[in-house]
């Protein structure tokens, strides 16, 4: 049974706003972004995420709707790491540990801790041995509405022993501002290699050149032109892949525009990779999800997520130490995203 701070039936919402009546509503759970309203080109306001009806019904969805996630984000693969030859255990009801185990941080309740009318702080503090991880964990949520209708993001993640950790936020984008396919945004990356992974989604090891194969977003094109046109694919459902960047916050490393044209947004941060999840299993096994916007089922490729995150696996990808730090009582993890829509 969930405790009081995990799911509760009273969620607390607050709304940020900018000049332009730009918005983004923030609820305690999960330090969970449940609405982005941007302006379009004409001067109406579109939302642009996935949702359900009512908070209160945001537990009923599996698929980590636009939350903060954590411990780790995306995948540990055997549900174990070592740390100076210790080994953890991760508690997981799967092969592999994903998204911080079975109760992660998208499940548990964040403490409002600062607001203003364009900036809104949370906090979450997970003890030594929460999912298995060792060390007591204050992570620091902070979002902030800027007047270029830039959110910003930032992660302060703090604990008082060696500890694996990366934090990103799983939003679900479809910038067509209703219930529809997201297989016809137009998607360009600044991005020339991915990590391959196996059957169970876990890498390989190996660095690939995106050139030449499906993967390849160097130029503006559409999801669904080489959708399932690669082996790669074939236990994703689709894309679902680490895709790695210079982490290079004045550069964005990728931009999405809507099928109509009227909407794009840019995404920039400092982590080096983000996964690129085209939605396949929004509707898997089947369709249950209900859109708040008209009362549909969510299909498969309803949305699109770019996850800034580290390497995933890397407990197990020695040959990256260098772009995948540990966390430690004398190095916080300290990251940013941005996302940017015009």
């Amino acid at each position: 049974m969930m405790s009081k701070e995990q799911y509760s039936e009273d969620p607390i919402l607050k709304t940020i706003t900018n000049q332009n009546g730009m918005s983004v509503t923030i609820m305690d759970w999960g330090a969970t972004i449940i609405s982005i309203k941007a302006p379009v080109k004409n001067g109406d306001k579109r939302e642009v995420l996935l949702g359900v009806s009512k908070p209160e019904k945001w537990s009923t969805q599996p698929c980590f709707f636009n939350a903060t996630i954590g411990r780790f984000a995306n995948r540990i693969a055997g549900n174990s790491f070592e740390i100076n030859g210790k080994l953890y255990k991760l508690d997981s009801a799967d092969r592999h540990t994903l998204h911080g185990g079975r109760v992660g941080f998208d499940k548990k309740r964040f403490k409002i801790i600062s607001e203003s009318s364009d900036s809104l702080a949370l906090r979450l503090f997970s003890k030594d041995g929460d999912m298995g991880f060792p060390g007591n964990y204050t992570l620091t949520v902070t979002y902030t509405l800027k007047d270029n209708n830039a959110l910003e993001v930032k992660y302060l993640g703090e604990c008082d022993q060696e500890c694996w950790s990366c934090i990103t936020n799983h939003s679900y984008f479809n910038l067509n501002g209703h219930n529809s396919s997201a297989l016809d945004h137009t998607v360009v990356m600044d991005s020339d290699s991915f990590l391959p992974l196996d059957d169970s989604s876990i890498p390989t090891g190996e660095v690939r050149s995106v050139k030449g194969t499906a993967f390849d977003f160097t130029s503006p094109k559409t999801v669904r032109r080489d959708f399932m046109k690669d082996p790669q694919m074939k236990a994703a459902g689709g894309y679902d892949h680490p895709f790695l960047i210079k982490g290079d916050l004045s550069k964005p490393f990728v931009k999405v525009t809507s099928e109509d044209g009227r909407l794009s947004m840019e995404i920039s941060s400092d982590y080096p990779a983000f996964q690129f999840y085209s939605g396949n299993y929004v509707g898997m096994p089947k369709p249950n999800i209900t859109a708040r916007d008209d009362g549909r089922l969510y299909e498969n490729q309803s949305a699109l997520c770019f996850e800034p995150e580290y390497y995933p696996d890397c407990p197990h990808l020695p040959q990256f130490a260098d772009k995948n730090p540990r966390v430690t009582p004398q190095k916080p993890l300290s990251h940013t995203i941005i996302y940017r829509f015009f």
